[in-house]
């Protein structure tokens, strides 16, 4: 009950603090491996009720999409939903894409293929490549075998898992709500990671392109799946505009700390619109 009311009042300070009459700003939530569209419904909560749009998108065999796994061979297959919700936005319509852990190849994506349509993109926990910093490069801070603990595992590199119960308890979900790590436990599905050639050449990204468009990165600094060490080689690697850090975040940050996420999203986007305007995020 006491995490229900911080909750409840989390909701209040935001919209407080974000009156619904500032401009609203569209944001796209892309999730990571193995779960959904619903590991989103605190942060869209939060969004909303500070007067924002939000989309959550369940990539391809995720959430409540009924692609199978074996049907799905490469990122651009995997990424399709967000390419057609991308596509289906009017051409003077901007979003902000917020991609989390292996959402973050989401993002890479879809800045590179509509620049046009993209106010900027956020890195949370994620995985982020740039011009000179390929998948392959960032491939080093995927899982391994050896520490998958009780998930279910196919290959090695890993290429298919399930993360089990006790790994997603102390490496994904160890400062959360217990009520959220019950939910994932309900909902996290089977899922892959893409490597190759292929996969190399669909998350390659380019100045003109990718370049174009200001980048954030929020680092979780109690991340135990994708380290704030890692999270900062990549920043190093291919700098952003914004760097922000959240204190107590786990690598599920959306639950472990949604209201302090929710305000730096905000904090964010403005600097993006203030980009876009020809100043500085």
């Amino acid at each position: 009950m006491a995490t229900f009311y911080g909750f409840l009042v989390g909701l209040a300070i935001v919209f407080l603090a974000y009156s619904p009459s500032s401009s609203a700003v569209h944001f796209v939530l892309i999730h990571g491996s193995g779960h959904g569209a619903w590991c989103w419904y605190k942060l869209a909560t939060l969004l909303e009720q500070a007067g924002h749009k939000v989309a959550a998108v369940d990539l391809a065999y995720s959430g409540r999409n009924q692609v199978p796994l074996e049907f799905v061979h490469t990122f651009d297959e995997y990424h399709k939903p967000l390419f057609k919700y991308l596509e289906s936005l009017s051409p003077k319509e901007k979003v902000v894409l917020v991609g989390h852990s292996y959402g973050g190849y989401g993002v890479s994506s879809g800045l590179e293929r509509f620049p046009e349509k993209v106010l900027g993109g956020v890195f949370a926990s994620a995985f982020m490549v740039g011009p000179n910093f390929t998948l392959e490069d960032t491939n080093k801070f995927l899982l391994r075998p050896d520490q998958a603990d009780d998930s279910f595992v196919i290959g090695d590199p890993v290429r298919i898992v399930l993360f089990g119960p006790h790994f997603a308890a102390t490496l994904l979900y160890q400062n959360s709500p217990l009520e959220d790590l019950k939910l994932a436990s309900y909902s996290i599905r089977l899922t892959q990671f893409f490597r190759g050639d292929l996969a190399n050449r669909q998350i390659r990204v380019t100045k003109e392109r990718y370049g174009s468009v200001p980048r954030a990165y929020v680092v979780g600094l109690e991340d135990k799946a994708i380290t704030p060490d890692a999270q900062r080689a990549m920043i190093k690697s291919t700098p952003p505009q914004v760097v922000r850090e959240i204190e107590g975040a786990d690598h599920m940050v959306q639950f472990s700390k949604p209201q302090e996420f929710a305000n730096n999203l905000i904090e964010i986007a403005k600097s993006f619109e203030l980009f876009g305007q020809g100043g500085r995020p």
